[in-house]
């Protein structure tokens, strides 16, 4: 299945939004950190499910266009996850990934091990860690606070110039240190802003929430060997 460039992008964004939790709380123990900080790594140090819905805006720079998409994710420990973007759902129990078009009608099925690794969350957070710190942070309304990355995005390796987290403390959410907006700018100056609108931590979910059934009538490519 080829992939535009419009989709390939929406895609990245997707698997950026599953390992920024992961980058807020993974930089290098020797930097001195602000205490909204180590409330961010207790939220999604990695050991609890983390189930929140968003609404993403994209601005095309060269087309000075902006798309609007929803979208719900859900992941646990053990690379599990579930995204819901617009009309495309990105599934992984571990094992298998499952990449679901509504508007191709096809489902695309791979061992999660086959995946591009340039592609893969693991791969987009080491190079992004590696590159990039957080300042130490502003203030803003409300009692959030707003942290900030910069850097040559091509040298980092993820293509991301900027990227922009706002978190929440405890007068705007009941539990402080809960994420409400992220922002990415990659090298051509297109935005992607995720706007978080509901977050819970270690909410119980369904045995069949990390697996995926093709609705009838839709094509199945499995790439997996011997299918």
């Amino acid at each position: 299945m080829r992939l535009t460039s419009t989709t390939a992008n929406i895609i990245i964004g997707a698997f950026m939004l599953l390992i920024v939790f992961q980058a807020i709380v993974s930089v290098s123990a020797q930097a001195q950190e602000p205490a909204i900080i180590s409330e961010v790594r207790r939220n999604y140090g990695g050991s609890r499910a983390v189930s929140a819905t968003f609404d993403l805006t994209i601005y095309w720079s060269v087309r000075e266009r902006e798309e609007k998409k929803n979208g719900e994710l859900i992941t646990a420990p053990g690379d599990r996850f579930r995204v819901t973007l617009g009309r495309d759902v990105f599934v992984s129990d571990g094992k298998t990934y499952w990449q679901y078009n509504e508007r191709n009608s096809q489902v695309v099925v791979r061992n999660f091990s086959d995946i591009d690794p340039s592609t893969l969350p693991s791969a987009l957070l080491s190079s992004f860690l590696s590159n990039r710190r957080f300042n130490e942070g502003v203030p803003i309304r409300n009692g959030t606070v707003e942290f900030n990355w910069t850097g040559d995005g091509a040298a980092a390796g993820d293509g991301y110039k900027r990227v922009s987290v706002v978190v929440a403390t405890g007068r705007v959410h009941p539990q402080s240190g809960v994420i409400q907006t992220l922002t990415l700018v990659d090298a051509n100056d297109n935005v992607h802003t995720y706007t978080f609108t509901r977050t819970e931590f270690d909410k119980p979910v369904r045995n069949d929430t990390f697996q995926f059934r093709a609705p009838r009538g839709v094509e199945v490519m499995d790439m997996r060997d011997g299918r």
